[in-house]
C-alpha cells in the first residue's frame, strides 16, 4: 500500500460523479430522479461545477459515461473503471443519489491538504489526489473480497483527512437508495 506524504493543496482537475449502480432498491434510475425539475445528474454536475470542476466525467453505463468494468462492485468498481481514465490530479469524487450535495459540503474538502478527504463517518463524498499509484492501489483494493472493496478503505490506505461533522448540517450527506429515503430527504 501507498506510504503518501501529506501534499500541499492542488487545484481541482475535475468532479467523478458515481452513477453506475443497478439502482435496485429505489425501483428506476436514480440519476433520472428529479429535484426542482432537474435530474439528480444533472444537478449533481452543476454542483461540481460550482465548486470549481471545469471537468465533470460520469462513471456509469450512459451516454458520455465511463461504462463500469465490474459488475456489482458498489462506488469502488466505478471508481476503478473511470481512474484510467482520468487525469493525473485532485478531484472530488461524489455519488449521484445525494440530493442535498452542495458546494458548501464540498469547499471544506477541497481546502484539505493532503492525499485524500472526507467527513468523518461519511466515505463519500471524498477529494483524491489521482495518480498512478493511488490507481494501482484502486486494482489492488478490487482484488479483495466484495466486504473490503469500498471508498472507505481506500480512504483508510491513502490515510485521509477526516473532517469533523461539527460545522456541517449531515442531512447534506444523506443518500438515498429506497423511494422512503428519498422521500423523507425532499420533504
Amino acid at each position: 500500500m501507498p506510504n503518501r506524504q501529506a501534499t500541499a493543496l492542488q487545484p481541482l482537475t475535475g468532479g467523478l460523479i458515481l452513477a453506475g449502480g443497478r439502482s435496485s432498491r429505489m425501483g428506476h434510475d436514480k440519476a433520472l430522479l428529479k429535484i426542482d425539475g432537474t435530474t439528480l445528474l444533472n444537478r449533481t454536475s452543476q454542483v461540481l461545477r460550482d465548486a470549481g470542476a471545469d471537468l465533470v466525467v460520469v462513471s456509469g453505463s450512459r451516454p458520455g459515461g465511463i461504462p463500469d468494468h465490474f459488475d456489482n462492485a458498489g462506488p469502488l468498481g466505478g471508481i476503478a473503471s473511470a481512474a484510467p481514465f482520468l487525469p493525473d490530479g485532485r478531484w472530488l469524487v461524489v455519488p449521484v443519489d445525494m440530493p442535498g450535495l452542495c458546494v458548501s459540503v464540498l469547499r471544506p474538502l477541497l481546502e484539505c491538504a493532503g492525499a485524500a478527504a472526507n467527513w468523518q463517518g461519511h466515505p463519500l463524498p471524498f477529494v483524491l489526489d489521482l495518480d498512478d499509484e493511488v490507481r494501482a492501489l484502486v486494482e489492488q483494493l478490487m482484488e479483495r473480497p466484495s466486504s473490503e472493496r469500498s471508498p472507505g478503505t481506500l480512504l483508510s490506505c491513502l490515510k485521509a483527512t477526516h473532517l469533523p461533522l461539527d460545522t456541517l448540517d449531515t442531512r447534506w450527506l444523506v443518500n438515498c437508495n429506497t423511494p422512503d429515503e428519498w422521500r423523507e430527504a425532499n420533504t
